[in-house]
């Protein structure tokens, strides 16, 4: 049974969610559908990488992971199957491709260039065929034109950058997930290669910040009780090892989040700065 999970910008609403879930299975009436999220900021590619990247690893190898965000079909659009660990993912040629394998380019398996044809009349009608010919055990190659890294559309805007000199990391906040918290592009992995233990100083909007909690309680009690943290800024590596901007114990809706209180929010530039090494 093929397993399809479903990321778009679609929302919640209207009937745009069922005609894609529709179209899956009417090709594969027995395949398995899961929603990751249809909350992805309209047109975001960087939103739509960072949960999918969060998502695809739970899922068993050969699941088929649908990325439907700012994907529309026309004339001169192209559309991707990439086999990446283990895995497959269908997008649009649009950055997305790139931004999920930066850190784990040598995990790329293959990437297939897919031929529209006249009958599809979206990016869905693409995808369900394409799912179809996969769930009945074709090649990806047999799909499209093979094609390298080269060939398709890089997103090198939302990648952090080093310095020459190795002491500062420039990098955006690329999500704000449901408690207001924004997610960095800085994976613990690169702040732990760059920084090599040297202390640092954070900056972002007007905020500047020294340390790393351990866990979002991780403040010193022994001087102030806990409750008086509330509200308190913090950084911290999320689940996925991602360096965000947190608020201990705030409420999005009523008490406020990082981009409303704090000024940070998607596409943000975030500074890192380590202590020089000749310091």
């Amino acid at each position: 049974m093929s397993i399809i999970t479903l990321t778009t910008d679609f929302g919640i609403k209207d009937h745009f969610v069922a005609i894609a879930k529709g179209k899956l299975l009417s090709k594969i009436p027995h395949c398995q559908l899961v929603d990751v999220s249809h909350c992805i900021d309209l047109y975001n590619v960087g939103n739509a990488s960072y949960v999918v990247s969060g998502a695809y690893a739970s899922f068993p190898k050969n699941t088929i992971h649908i990325i439907c965000v700012d994907a529309e079909l026309h004339e001169n659009s192209r559309f991707l199957l990439m086999r990446f660990d283990g895995h497959f993912f269908l997008a649009a040629d649009n950055g997305i491709c790139s931004l999920l394998t930066q850190e784990r380019e040598y995990a790329v398996e293959k990437v297939v260039l897919l031929q529209n044809k006249p009958e599809h009349l979206s990016c869905m009608d693409l995808f369900a065929d394409v799912c179809a010919a996969i769930n009945g055990g074709a090649d990806a190659e047999s799909l499209g034109e093979l094609i390298g890294s080269e060939d398709y559309v890089g997103m090198t805007e939302l990648r952090p950058r080093i310095s020459e000199d190795g002491n500062v990391i420039f990098a955006n906040i690329v999500y704000e997930d449901h408690y207001g918290n924004a997610v960095s592009n800085v994976s613990k992995k690169l702040f732990e290669e760059v920084g090599k233990g040297r202390p640092f100083l954070f900056t972002g909007s007007k905020y500047k910040m020294t340390r790393i909690n351990k866990y979002y309680a991780d403040f010193n009690t022994e001087t102030r009780a806990l409750s008086e943290y509330h509200g308190s800024s913090l950084l911290i590596f999320n689940d996925l090892e991602m360096l965000q901007v947190s608020l201990y114990k705030t409420n999005p809706a009523t008490s406020g989040s990082v981009k409303s209180l704090l000024g940070l929010g998607y596409h943000d530039p975030i500074i890192i700065e380590f202590e020089s090494k000749n310091e």
